[in-house]
């Protein structure tokens, strides 16, 4: 369940599921009116969302954090249906708060999650693809200087600079690179390299087997997105986190924090980025080969790999038996 606007229209069809939309918009972040306007829309949320649990006849309900789930949990809820909320950042959003303190029960992608929440919620991690999983273990003894660089799907524009602004430190120290600028980014991206990346650097829209680049990578530099962060657990890679200066809350901060603290990752501010930096805090980690892969065990304590299957357990257990 969804909304009628969101990426949800286009990515659950294209998967192959079917998508019921329900009225609701963002809170968090919001101006005045706008804040006004989403509450207006919790009363035709919350009756929608029971018209099409009754349709379906639902016997548990799964949230992850986006405004729709308020009003679908809060439906869900009073029509005595089990539900799951499950938080994969290291600071709880607003809904996830809000609903932490209804859902029958809670899950969290980190620990750190629950510092946040009324009730403490149960560790399960966060699931990803498990082709993730099989990268193999960063060694010490094969670490070079191979980075790779992506902003998410679709890319960012702070990191592109970045990066293209240290390529010649970089390219000069041996190192190469992969990156993923984004496609709607690719062409200026492109121009910033005036016009080619130097040798040993690989320019890409997108990266759609990314298993496949973090296999061949000794660091990488991205943002501190909490799926992201779950991928470079489970493959056990080290990384130098970007977090997301605009993420509501700063939960990317939150989150990059989380990693640091936990030995896997390096965090360079968003507010403190350029070229000189990034090149400089890169050449940093790659020069130290024993470094790269304690980051890259540290990272592997952090994963899940039964992550998918602790939250149908807890669906199966609210439901009242089994999925």
């Amino acid at each position: 369940m969804g909304t009628a606007r969101g990426l949800e229209t286009r990515l659950v069809p294209e998967a192959g599921f079917r998508l019921e939309t329900v009225p609701a918009s963002g809170f968090a972040g919001k101006r005045l009116l706008d804040k006004a306007a989403a509450l207006a829309q919790l009363p035709a949320g919350f009756l929608e969302a029971r018209r099409i649990l009754a349709r379906h006849g639902a016997r548990a309900v799964a949230g992850v954090g986006g405004y729709v789930t308020i009003p679908v949990i809060a439906a869900a809820r009073a029509m005595g249906i089990g539900t799951v909320v499950h938080e994969s950042n290291a600071r709880a959003g607003l809904a996830n708060r809000l609903l932490n303190r209804i859902a029958t029960k809670t899950a969290v992608g980190l620990e750190a999650a629950n510092a946040g929440l009324a009730r403490p919620g149960v560790v399960t991690g966060t699931p990803v693809r498990a082709e993730f999983f099989e990268v193999p273990p960063l060694s010490a003894a094969t670490a070079g200087r191979r980075v790779l660089l992506f902003g998410g799907s679709q890319g960012s524009r702070a990191l592109n600079r970045a990066i293209a602004g240290a390529a010649q430190a970089l390219a000069a120290e041996g190192c190469t690179l992969v990156h993923q600028a984004g496609e709607k980014l690719l062409e200026e991206t492109r121009a910033l390299y005036a016009g080619s990346p130097p040798g040993g650097f690989r320019l890409e829209a997108f990266l759609p087997r990314l298993w496949e680049e973090l296999s061949r990578a000794d660091l990488v530099i991205c943002r501190a997105g909490s799926q992201t962060l779950a991928e470079l657990a489970a493959a056990g890679r080290p990384a130098l986190l970007v977090p997301f200066g605009s993420a509501t809350h700063g939960h990317q901060m939150e989150n990059a924090m989380a990693f640091r603290a936990a030995g896997a990752a390096e965090i360079l501010p968003e507010a403190e980025l350029s070229g000189e930096r990034l090149a400089r805090e890169a050449l940093s980690l790659v020069s130290d080969p024993g470094r790269l892969e304690r980051m890259a065990r540290q990272a592997r304590s952090l994963a899940h790999p039964d992550a998918a299957r602790r939250l149908v357990k807890l669906l199966e257990e609210v439901s009242g038996g089994s999925a």
